[in-house]
């Protein structure tokens, strides 16, 4: 009977200090670790930088919790990691880049991400890597987060792609009211 009481008392415990743990790393009340989640469609506008890089810009649109109706746009360089010209490039690829989100109000969230993946032009590009949300303008001034980000777009024009992000976002929510 000790050992059951022995028990519950430290579930107890720990139940008391996990409620007095901010949820919050900075401090500030009004902001909170919360779940992160956008699906966006866009086009790719692909471009040769040498044989073994290409660079691209992205624009798109889509939906984010958090922030409702957004705008994206990116610029990335993709390198073919086995890539010995003249011969062709091979379809593994490592992708790193930078982003905007705009949200209907005009706010914007920029970040960066890196990926790793295949590009053939039959099969298309897909691509899985991490993000990093690093600033912001108006509520998302002080924006942090991150998470896993993934892509799959088309071999060919107009380059149409599909991407999502998954993770977490910290802002202050109070910041203009």
């Amino acid at each position: 009977m000790k050992i059951k009481n022995k028990i519950a008392l430290m579930a107890a415990a720990l139940s008391v200090i996990g409620f007095a743990v901010p949820i919050s790393s900075s401090g500030n009340p009004h902001e909170a670790a919360r779940p992160f989640h956008a699906v966006i469609h866009g086009n790719a506008n692909p471009f040769p930088i040498d044989p073994c890089t290409l660079g691209n810009h992205e624009t798109g649109s889509g939906h984010a919790l958090h922030l409702g109706a957004i705008t994206w746009t990116s610029d990335e360089t993709v390198k073919f990691l086995s890539c010995s010209p003249p011969s062709p490039p091979g379809s593994a690829i490592a992708v790193s880049g930078t982003f905007t989100i705009t949200a209907a109000n005009g706010d914007e969230i920029k970040g960066e991400y890196q990926t790793t993946g295949t590009l053939d032009p039959v099969n298309g590009v897909s691509v899985l890597g991490a993000y990093t949300l690093v600033s912001g303008t108006g509520r998302f001034a002080n924006v942090t987060g991150s998470g896993v980000i993934a892509a799959h777009g088309a071999g060919a024009p107009p380059f149409e792609f599909v991407s999502s992000m998954n993770g977490i976002i910290e802002y202050d929510r109070h910041r203009n009211e």
